[in-house]
């Protein structure tokens, strides 16, 4: 995934979202497996070079931040107390949290987790700082039935999800 640097605040703005990179939500799946956060610096991305070989205009590298400039960026969870915590997954390791289908399979054994992605605020640290991390999703085939009581299957659940958040 690829969150984008955030805009500066429009002019009057004293409101900065914690959820600004990525609003509140569960994933619909079971489990979603997460690599360490990467930030980098798309201000490079601006000073396009020409390629020696190819003679095409080409963006340069984007090196790769030590860490956010921003400590309060990243990945948030709600965690089964109700509090909201930072969560960092060192490099070296991958993460997993589960989805609402598993919740639905097992019967509320194992929760959701409600989770946001809070972005580098303007004005802390320098440039246009973006967040890069591999995510794979996990989920039944359309067809399992994920809530046995109402024969629910994992494709119907699915296009539920995606109609509650695109209708209006």
């Amino acid at each position: 995934l690829h969150y984008y640097p955030s805009p500066p605040p429009a002019e009057g703005d004293k409101e900065i979202l914690d959820d600004d990179w990525c609003a509140t939500h569960l994933d619909h799946g079971c489990l979603t497996g997460l690599t360490s956060a990467m930030f980098v610096d798309e201000t490079a991305a601006a000073d396009q070079i020409l390629h020696p070989d190819t003679k095409q205009t080409v963006l340069p590298p984007l090196p790769e931040l030590a860490a956010s400039p921003d400590a309060k960026a990243g990945l948030y969870i709600q965690n089964r107390n109700g509090e909201t915590v930072q969560v960092k997954i060192p490099r070296d390791c991958i993460a997993f949290q589960t989805g609402e289908a598993l919740q639905r399979i097992t019967e509320g054994k194992f929760k959701a987790v409600p989770h946001f992605v809070k972005g580098v605020r303007p004005g802390v640290g320098e440039g246009a700082i973006a967040r890069n991390t591999l995510v794979v999703f996990t989920q039944p085939n359309l067809g399992e039935l994920v809530d046995t009581r109402s024969g629910i299957t994992f494709g119907e659940f699915a296009r539920g999800v995606v109609e509650k958040n695109t209708t209006k």
